[in-house]
């Protein structure tokens, strides 16, 4: 018995283990809608940052040289691999270009992968690229925190192990899957489940605001809470100075949400 090269975790003959490959083919899988929305942020389709009067030269050009680099660096790290596995040229294939085929010739040859002596390596240079070409694509502010899956699964072994993944999701998702395990989670659950563990957070009116329209959604003023403190519809609480309880703050933006409803 020895362990995985990647995760250190219990293996048979020291191969690379199943959740290790798990992930990699899951981000392999990414990359033909990943390199798709690069081309997007690199002519600037998206817009995903500054770049009006008065900003550098490199910002005001129509071409976001971030995305170009995260681009060539996933293509060159993954075709970089493909050859060093598959021992072939990538040819670039139509609609297909090298990144996406060096994806197929790494997916097909896995079990090369799991026996490769430099598989720690090969695994941290391909998810590190597509890291890189996922920030490039997402502003943080486009993608929603929804907390850890906290998913329980079986490991190689048959033990369960709790899945800390972060999750994120864009903003008008309903559903989004763990990258590490693959579990299924729906956005307003787990938006529910997150306000519901902050319920007794004291924080600030500004604080109040922010976290009840970002992780929960709901939008609600800072105006608007004032005017309930004002009120006495919710109470400034001790521990931070005119601090306020979440809890008692999505309260009263739920009752007033029904009684809309209902009128």
């Amino acid at each position: 018995m020895s362990v995985c090269p990647i995760c250190e975790r219990q293996q048979d003959l020291g191969l690379v283990c199943h959740a290790c490959v798990t992930v990699l083919e899951r981000d392999l899988a990414e990359v033909r809608a990943l390199m798709g929305e690069l081309d997007v942020t690199a002519s600037k389709q998206a817009r995903i940052g500054g770049g009006g009067k008065g900003a550098p030269a490199r910002e005001r050009s129509p071409i976001n040289w971030g995305g170009v680099e995260a681009a060539d660096v996933l293509t060159n790290t993954l075709t970089t691999w493909a050859r060093d596995v598959g021992g072939r040229t990538i040819v670039k294939s139509r609609p297909a270009g090298p990144a996406v085929a060096a994806c197929m010739i790494l997916m097909r040859h896995i079990d090369a992968i799991r026996r490769h002596p430099a598989a720690n390596e090969l695994f941290d240079e391909i998810t590190d690229a597509i890291k890189q070409a996922r920030r490039a694509v997402d502003r943080p502010a486009d993608r929603v925190y929804l907390g850890q899956c906290m998913v329980e699964t079986p490991d190689e072994d048959g033990r369960q192990v709790t899945c800390l993944a972060e999750l994120f999701s864009r903003p008008q998702a309903s559903e989004v899957s763990c990258r590490v395990c693959g579990a299924e989670h729906e956005v307003g659950e787990r938006r529910a489940w997150l306000m519901q563990r902050a319920k007794d957070m004291i924080v600030t009116v500004k604080e109040a605001a922010t976290f009840i329209g970002e992780v929960g959604g709901i939008k609600v003023s800072q105006s608007s809470i004032r005017g309930y403190l004002h009120r006495g519809r919710i109470a400034y609480r001790p521990g931070v100075t005119n601090g306020i309880r979440l809890g008692d703050l999505l309260a009263v933006v739920l009752d007033d949400s029904e009684r809309k409803g209902a009128a």
